[in-house]
């Protein structure tokens, strides 16, 4: 599975707040996991609820193990010798909801609500690139759900939001509010999990914009939340898939991207790409950018061009085509089938696609080559496949010159997928539960070893572009996510995932990922929300220790 936004979620409809419960966020974080229930990317947050998607990392449609047997090729690359090992984190969406406060503008990871009789969504049409509101109808307010600042979990904190433009402001889940012009400052009590900033009449000529919130003492000129980019410090490589969206399908057009200057970056066009690289140059980082599936010509070398510009040249760059062109889940890989059988690349609907696949790769590789002509090895450019059906990425593989296109093949390590399958599994005692998560962690290895075989067979690297434990879980117990990811054993267990790694495969894996809360089907966060204590996120001091250990 992966994480991103699905059809309208850009923005969760927000509600008021009220005394019996610090807001509706709660229900707002339910409401996104169902819908990432419906497409199978239960990543972006824990789930609440999730449906059975048709691709899981464990079985492969109308296959099994014993049906994926890989061949190797007629003529074989020598194998790379073992890469030094070293690992990376996946980023949760840029939104509120996630919990992960990533920008220093509490704005930035926000969406627009329109109150008018209730609260709705307000439509993308009355925003502009940056997330101005243009203007009001009669009787209507629009409310910015705010990202929550860690040091509101302890105690009353002072915010401070400035904006730019004409009209009235105000706020909703504020205390202590005093306006002033361009300006308002309220207190962030621990017990409110969601604030808004609330626009009751704006100049259309001159809407408020520009908005821009933080704590009252926070360096006001700061692009990052500092205690973030040092987190991310610690790994090699940070993977961008959920800031850019991929699994939208929406994004492509240069001339519609969102701007460096949108105050709210939360675009169904994904996060600046001029942010993407500052982060990574800040915190001393490999990025590992997603580029759209629609992505044209235009696009792609002037992305490619502004990351050769403006990245640190002692950085590297890891570009793939799209998230998970095997998952029938997501837009992009039916587009990708769509395409394949239309241009008749193969009368198998599963081979059309990934050869597709590999068409789309090669083009957009080509215009990164050109663009880095001259440094080479700036880039790592990636084909990935679904760990528990090798064979299927071998038709992307071996699709003309694909190999001399790429440098890395790459699966999602997932373990404890099928662990809970059975809802009425007893949950009393998580003994038995955990000493079945660790048994799984061998079964993910055993495919992947097909992959690092295929990888070493033409002279590539094997890594990860996702890993970590899948538990799924759809029965009575509502309290076992939380139980099971806070049990001190989930980090004996990522111990061990990740000492399998090291000595079976080594080079990159990226885990999945940074911050979410715990859904109640499934939590694949490192941490439940940003400023948690690490003794309080097993999996994170698991991971962290583990880093602490690689040799330097």
């Amino acid at each position: 599975m992966t994480c991103a936004l699905g059809q309208g979620l850009s923005r969760i409809p927000a509600r008021p707040y009220s005394r019996g419960r610090s807001d509706n966020a709660g229900a707002n974080v339910r409401l996104f996991m169902r819908r990432l229930a419906v497409l199978g990317i239960a990543g972006a947050a824990c789930a609440a609820l999730i449906a059975t998607t048709r691709y899981d990392k464990t079985s492969a449609p109308g296959s099994s193990f014993g049906d994926n047997v890989i061949a190797a090729p007629a003529t074989a690359a020598a194998p790379l010798p073992k890469q030094k090992t070293a690992f990376g984190i996946n980023l949760s969406t840029v939104a509120y909801w996630t919990a992960e406060r990533s920008f220093m503008n509490l704005a930035a990871g926000g969406g627009w609500s329109s109150i008018m009789g209730g609260w709705s969504e307000m439509p993308a049409n009355r925003l502009d690139p940056r997330g101005t509101v243009l203007s009001l109808r009669p009787g209507e307010q629009a409310a910015l759900a705010l990202t929550r600042p860690p040091r509101s979990y302890d105690a009353d904190l002072a915010v401070r939001c400035t904006y730019k433009g004409q009209g009235k402001v105000a706020g909703v889940a504020t205390f202590n509010l005093r306006a002033s012009p361009g300006r308002i400052d309220f207190i962030w009590r621990p017990d409110v999990r969601t604030a808004y900033f609330k626009i009751e009449e704006t100049n259309p000529a001159d809407p408020v914009r520009a908005i821009d919130c933080r704590e009252a003492d926070a360096d006001p000129r700061a692009l990052f939340d500092p205690a973030f980019v040092k987190e991310l410090s610690s790994y090699k490589a940070v993977r961008f898939m959920d800031w850019s969206l991929a699994n939208l399908n929406e994004a492509g057009d240069w001339s519609r991207r969102t701007p460096a200057d949108a105050f709210i970056q939360q675009s169904r066009q994904g996060v600046a790409v001029e942010h993407m690289v500052a982060l990574a140059n800040q915190a001393g980082v490999d990025p590992w950018f997603t580029l759209p599936w629609k992505a044209d010509a235009v696009y792609v070398a002037s992305f490619a061009r502004y990351v050769h510009e403006h990245l640190d040249p002692k950085r590297t760059a890891y570009i793939e085509v799209g998230n998970e062109i095997w998952n029938l889940d997501f837009p992009a890989a039916r587009q990708a089938r769509d395409e394949g059988v239309k241009l008749r690349l193969s009368a198998d609907e599963n081979e059309a696609r990934m050869r597709r696949y590999a068409q789309r790769s090669i083009e957009v590789f080509t215009i990164w080559e050109q663009v880095y002509a001259d440094r080479p090895k700036g880039i790592v450019r990636i084909l990935s496949g679904q760990n528990a059906w090798p064979g299927l990425v071998e038709y992307a593989l071996n699709y003309k010159d694909m190999v001399k296109h790429i440098d890395a093949l790459s699966s999602a390590l997932y373990f404890a997928q099928t662990v809970l399958a059975d809802p009425k599994t007893p949950t009393a005692d998580l003994s038995p539960i955990f000493a079945a998560i660790e048994a799984s962690i061998p079964e993910t290895f055993k495919t992947a070893r097909q992959f690092k075989q295929m990888a070493d067979a033409r002279g590539l690297r094997y890594i990860g572009y996702e890993g970590g434990q899948h538990a799924t879980y759809n029965g009575p117990d509502k309290t076992l996510m939380e139980r099971l990811n806070r049990d001190p054993r989930m980090g004996d267990a990522y111990r061990r995932f990740l000492t399998g790694w090291d000595r079976e495969f080594g080079d990159l894996l990226m885990l999945y990922h940074s911050t979410s809360p715990i859904g109640t089907t499934m939590h694949f966060g490192m941490a439940e929300h940003s400023g948690q204590p690490l003794s309080e996120t097993p999996k994170r001091k698991a991971v962290l220790d583990a880093i602490g250990e690689l040799p330097r």
